[in-house]
């Protein structure tokens, strides 16, 4: 497998794994690509655009997840603050 090959499927399986709120995969992914960042890696131009793609759509998932805990946080705290207030 191409080192192209495993950052995409490493995107692949992070979009999945958040998408599914999998955090034992979550943290297996985290170990892997935290390996792989040790080496200087170089993607072909062929698979730039496609592991660029994936990239932009990880950062949107994770703006949503980040979007949606502040919101349950908010709601937290207004319930909590309610149930004193009786």
């Amino acid at each position: 497998m191409t080192i192209d090959q495993t950052v995409a499927d490493a995107l692949d399986e992070t979009i999945t794994a958040l998408t599914i709120l999998d955090l034992n995969r979550l943290q297996t992914l985290e170990e892997r690509i935290s390996a792989l960042a040790k080496y200087s890696i170089a993607c072909s131009r062929g698979s730039l655009s496609s592991i660029l793609a994936k990239k932009h759509l990880l950062e949107l998932i994770l703006k949503n997840c980040e979007l949606n805990l502040a919101t349950l946080h908010r709601l937290h705290r207004r319930d909590t603050r309610d149930q004193w207030a009786h």
